[in-house]
């Protein structure tokens, strides 16, 4: 599947199907997966893609045709997943801000899909995946966010 023009080169519509393999990655705490992590992170992009659409859709569309080798090629690039999901946030400020929203609520359903399937009974997270996912919702926001909302920027004093 090729990235939708002008939008993005072969490399970086890698980095966007990679995306989901970044949370996958952070929730378990290691980059190589069993064949239960990658069941449940199948399940969650295809139920994330059923319930999404425009960019979103068009990434996890992307990332499941790639099924076969992504885990491959997310070995090959080697990025740490601070460095993937912020290139990550570089490539969604190039989309529609309102796409871009859709996308990371979409990777967080995912994270949240994958946490519930680790968690008790699989049916809720446990509080540690909840804090990690806390915390890649953080670098998953655009720069533009995490300044409006420091307590820097404020005209009350500090």
């Amino acid at each position: 599947m090729s990235a939708p023009a002008p939008y993005w080169s072969d490399a970086e519509s890698l980095t966007l199907r990679l995306s989901g393999v970044w949370i996958l990655s952070a929730l378990v705490g290691h980059t190589h997966f069993n064949d239960d992590e990658q069941d449940a992170f199948w399940d969650g992009v295809t139920d994330a893609a059923l319930r999404t659409h425009g960019l979103a859709r068009w990434i996890l569309e992307a990332t499941a045709a790639d099924r076969r080798w992504l885990f491959d090629e997310f070995h090959l690039d080697d990025r740490p997943i601070v460095s993937g999901l912020n290139a990550v946030v570089r490539l969604l400020e190039r989309a529609d801000p309102a796409e871009a929203d859709s996308v990371r609520a979409t990777l967080l359903e995912l994270g949240r899909s994958v946490a519930r399937a680790r968690g008790p009974f699989g049916r809720r997270m446990t509080t540690e995946d909840e804090q990690t996912l806390l915390l890649v919702e953080q670098l998953l926001q655009p720069d533009s966010a995490i300044a409006s909302g420091s307590p820097m920027n404020s005209d009350l004093p500090i």
